[in-house]
Order: C-alpha cells, then structure tokens, then sequence
C-alpha cells in the first residue's frame, strides 16, 4: 500500500536535508515523498532541487498562490498524492527508521482511520526535552481537554480527507482537523511505541505561543461553537494538560 508522505518547505535548509533522510531510510519502502514549497523562492528552488536527486520517490511541488499556511499547503499535496495513506512530516521533525512500517502493520490490524505514535521533543542541537505518551484510543471529549497527537507522527488513510481539511490558520490547523475527524466519527488510535522526534525551536510558529492560545481560542469559540467562558476555560485546561505531559516521566 502506497503511503504519501507530505513535507512543507519553508525557511528551514538547516533541518531538511535531516527531515528527508529519515524519511528515505523508512524500512517501509512503498512510499512517495511530496515537498511542498511554500516559499518558492529561487533559493527554495534550488535547495528542493538538489534534494530532489536523492531519490526518484521525491516530487517537488510549488505551492504559488496560498501563501505561507503550512496546513493549506498539505491539502495541496494531498490532491497530488498517489497513496492510499498519508503521512506528514514537518521539514524540522524525524522519524526512527521502522515507524511506517509499524503504523501500516497497526493500521490494517486493528481497521482504524488514523494512527499516531508517541513522541519525544528534541531541541535544534537533538537533546531531548520531554516525551509524550498517549492513551490507546482518544474521543472528541479526550481530545478537546488535552491534544497528545503530534502531526508528524500521524498516518491516516487518504479518504479521510473527503469531508475534513486543514484550515486557513498561522498554528493549531493540525489541532482543529483532529477535532473535525472526531466529529465525523473516525477512529483514532496510538500506537504504542516512540517513533517521532519533534523538533522545538526558538523562532518558528511552533514556539509562537500567543498565537496559539488565540488560535486554540478560536477553535473553541468559532470552530466548536462553545461560549466565550467556557472556550477561555478550555484554552487554560488544554496548555496545563499540555504542561502536565511535558513534565510526566516515561520509563
């Protein structure tokens, strides 16, 4: 079974070449690698085409009109992917080497629709910072009070996608799909196993933090119609769930 595997580009030579290595030494081997240049820019350009020669499994596509929205760029390099399953995986974020391997196995054993795996936070000189650990099986109520999915660590089956895309947002676009998937009934299960390194860095919108507290706002208010008080008490439960995995020990 064929698996996408979409990375957005923007900004991030440093990280790419290591992003893309993780994923062409996947023991898994039926895969294609879509990198999605949200920058276009003549030096994107020629970094993603001297990329490009590592491997005939790597297409390149230029994301001309969206702008900068990460989330907008994956819907892209969905409607040019191949695959039956789709993985992403962010330009700054590494994978071990059987992740996909197990996942499909996992996928097809207990019939879900989206699989992601444990995680540990790297920083940009790969010393680890926390570790995440996540239960079997998440509902919409689990997921609205504490988000333990990292994006790069998902798979999920290409059919998915048919009702539910990322939304036009700077952060939290990968949050607010895992809600909508909830909603629509799809199943969400972990696997079990710490197969995703993501990587936390001083200046990217990862590290932007008011952004995220107004985005995850909006998603409660707007998104999920909740009122005004009950949206804030959501904002403030989530980023303490969220302090409280950071800081929770894994043996």
């Amino acid at each position: 079974m064929l698996v996408s595997i979409l990375i957005p580009y923007y900004n991030d030579e440093k990280n790419i070449y290591l992003s893309v290595s993780s994923a062409l030494q996947q023991t898994y081997k039926n895969i294609e690698i879509i990198i999605i240049d949200n920058e276009n820019s003549l030096v994107s350009k020629k970094i993603l085409e001297k990329i490009s020669k590592k491997s005939k499994k790597i297409k390149i596509i230029k994301n001309k009109k969206l702008g900068n929205y990460a989330g907008i760029g994956r819907n892209f390099g969905i409607s040019c992917s191949k695959g039956k399953l789709i993985a992403f995986l962010d330009s700054d974020d590494l994978w071990s080497k059987n992740k996909l391997k197990l996942q499909v196995k996992e996928l097809k054993d207990k019939k879900v629709d989206i699989l992601f795996t444990n995680f540990k936070a790297i920083n940009e000189k790969d010393k680890e910072l926390y570790k995440v650990k996540s239960p079997s099986t998440i509902t919409f109520q689990d997921l609205v009070k504490s988000c333990p999915v990292c994006l790069s660590s998902v798979l999920i089956k290409k059919k998915c996608f048919k009702k539910n895309k990322f939304k036009k947002l700077r952060t939290k676009e990968d949050y607010e799909l895992w809600l909508s998937f909830l909603k629509s009934n799809l199943k969400i299960k972990t696997l079990n196993r710490f197969c995703t390194f993501y990587r936390v860095r001083s200046h990217t919108l990862s590290s932007l933090h008011f952004n995220k507290l107004i985005n995850a706002y909006n998603i409660y208010y707007r998104s999920l119609q909740f009122s005004f008080y009950y949206s804030l008490y959501c904002v403030v439960r989530l980023y303490l769930n969220a302090f409280i995995k950071k800081y929770t020990k894994y043996d």
